[in-house]
């Protein structure tokens, strides 16, 4: 199961069903996406590697926000949905900032700090300082998605990996896989595959996506569309909660983009949803509460806009503005009732969009991707400190379209994400920001970092070419 990082068709060839084809992932795929496409692509990474590895390196994530919104006009947008923070209450950034580092795209921010903007130093960084505590699939059998702590990681598990329709959600150990339902996923009748899911406190929230035998076995179709529902496991509770399902929206149909999973607060959980309507399409930012105390009877729409992260300031959003068919403009939300905004800057450019927003206590990262018409081959991490300042101030280079971030209270983790080449796997704890390197895995360069602890998860190749995880504890240069 990728989040941030984080991030999965539902058909044979995705599974690693034997002599099914392998499908290279959709170019309209989020970066998070964790799927098990991506690691049965690595077969074929290998393969091509043996011919010319840079022609097979994947083409990356493409513009995962970019059709939400992109037709529709303001007018359209209103009477459509009725979310509670309007486009009229975001404000205009105005100040240039970090023009000295030669940016390819221009931040606007309400206001610039006295901080002063850095980027990251090129080169080979040393190795990370980690200790193997355990380690963990290679077989299909388990799936994992984030690391709880050094002996317990959420994920997916079944006896038969064979078997479509028999992966449940689970915490796995090293002693084996402990499944949270008794029961596989059901939705109208259908199974729903176990995907990717985030942590605060005891709550672990995860993505499900609806699949179904009467599917058209179209690759790319059933991914964009596909019915997804929004899970919750309490660790305390020892409860599995259904949250919300994509028919609570007033729409035709879902829209989704890799497994990009929802966030929670600890009360309520947020998902980046997509919706498709007579009047288009649209990414919406919608809410519901976790438990009873808090649940409305269908989830709210927060605003037009992607990527919800969970700070100590609030609900952080990428917001679609007026002006813009794209979600483009950072934002926090605060209030018992979200409906509280503070603007903080914009991204400029014909050429990169914002392709994901990350945040954890006070820290917060932004990632910034080649628009699917650029040419460009590299994407910019963006580093902050809501303390001292609300846009970026250190940028990073990723060589590659579609990276892959995660996210904790103690570290940021990123790669290459499902790129062949170029597929270097970083670490930067926020105690003392001395970046560090955690390996190359080619094909599936997605470490994952755990939302509190120094945790972290980190995929490699075995010798029988599956991916098996490492679990263990790094230690701050």
């Amino acid at each position: 199961m990728d989040a941030n990082t984080l991030v999965s068709t539902p058909h044979a060839e995705s599974w690693g069903v034997p002599g099914a084809p392998i499908i290279p992932e959709h170019p309209g795929f989020h970066s998070h996406s964790r799927g098990r496409a991506s690691l049965h692509r690595l077969a074929f990474l290998s393969a091509c590697a043996l011919f010319a590895l840079a022609s097979c390196a994947s083409g990356g994530s493409g513009d995962s926000s970019a059709s939400a919104s992109a037709q529709v006009s303001p007018r359209q947008m209103n009477g459509v949905f009725e979310p509670i923070v309007a486009q009229s209450a975001l404000e205009d950034p105005h100040e240039s900032v970090c023009t000295d580092l030669a940016l390819p795209f221009e931040i606007i921010a309400m206001h610039a700090s006295d901080q002063p903007c850095a980027s990251s130093p090129s080169g080979q960084p040393q190795p990370a300082s980690v200790d193997e505590k355990w380690s963990l699939g290679g077989d299909f059998r388990q799936i994992p998605s984030l690391p709880i702590d050094g002996s317990q990681v959420f994920g997916s598990a079944t006896h038969d990996p064979n078997d479509l329709y028999s992966y449940k959600p689970a915490i796995l150990t090293p002693q084996g896989a402990h499944d949270l339902s008794a029961d596989l996923l059901r939705e109208d009748g259908n199974y729903v595959e176990p995907l990717d899911g985030t942590q605060n406190g005891p709550w672990i929230t995860f993505l499900g996506r609806q699949i179904s035998s009467s599917s058209t076995g179209d690759h790319q179709e059933d991914n964009v569309f596909a019915p997804w529902t929004i899970y919750s496991w309490n660790t305390n509770e020892q409860r599995l909660r259904t949250v919300m399902t994509w028919s609570d929206l007033p729409a035709h149909s879902p829209r989704s983009s890799g497994e990009l999973p929802p966030v929670s607060d600890g009360t309520h959980a947020f998902y980046g949803a997509k919706a498709s309507t007579d009047h288009g399409d649209f990414s919406l930012i919608i809410v519901q509460g976790l438990d009873g105390s808090t649940r409305s009877n269908k989830p709210q729409i927060l605003l037009f806009g992607a990527y919800p992260a969970v700070s100590e300031q609030g609900l952080s959003v990428v917001a679609t503005t007026m002006n813009s068919p794209l979600p483009s403009r950072v934002a926090t939300l605060s209030g018992t009732d979200f409906s509280k905004v503070t603007t903080h800057f914009d991204l400029k450019s014909q050429d990169y969009r914002i392709s994901g927003l990350y945040a954890a206590g006070d820290h917060h990262a932004i990632l910034v991707s080649p628009s699917s018409t650029s040419s460009a081959a590299s994407s910019y991490l963006g580093l902050w400190d809501s303390s001292s300042t609300d846009y970026p101030t250190q940028w990073i280079m990723v060589d590659s379209r579609t990276p892959w971030v995660s996210i904790g209270e103690e570290a940021i983790t990123w790669g290459a994400g499902s790129q062949a080449n170029n597929a270097q796997m970083y670490l930067r704890p926020w105690e003392g920001g001395q970046i560090t390197q955690l390996g190359e895995t080619p094909g599936y360069s997605r470490p994952v970092v755990a939302a509190s602890g120094r945790t972290v998860m980190i995929p490699r190749v075995n010798s029988q070419g599956g991916i098996q995880w490492s679990i263990g504890e790094f230690t701050a240069e």
